[in-house]
């Protein structure tokens, strides 16, 4: 456990000790940093998420090349293989052996975003 908590005071490089603010604000200190602590998680998360999503659709067939902002359909085919459309999936005329996975665009980094309506 920290027995002081120090302040440093970045314009005149001084250190300075604050024993008389740590039983007061303590408490509020705690759940701030448990706080943070779950925004990173969910960050951590969603990044993982992100990270995964990308890897399955640049893993994934594709027989063009993709524009930048335009959406393209994700489907698994009968064999288990990833594939990337421009055929969204009310466009098929039989579809009983694709799996839609979802649509998505690349954005100005070419990272790969979900949309939510196509």
């Amino acid at each position: 456990m920290i027995d002081k908590i120090l302040k440093i005071d970045d314009v005149e490089g001084k250190v300075y000790e604050l024993e008389n603010w740590k039983p007061t604000n303590a408490v509020q200190v705690k759940q701030y940093f448990e706080e943070k602590a779950i925004e990173l998680k969910n960050e951590y998360t969603r990044l993982l998420q992100e990270f995964n999503i990308n890897k399955i659709i640049f893993d994934s067939k594709m027989n063009f090349k993709p524009v930048i902002g335009k959406k393209y359909y994700l489907y698994r085919d009968k064999n288990d293989v990833n594939f990337m459309s421009l055929i969204a999936p009310e466009e098929w005329k039989d579809n009983t052996v694709l799996s839609y996975i979802g649509c998505y665009k690349q954005d100005s980094v070419q990272k790969w975003i979900k949309v939510e309506k196509h």
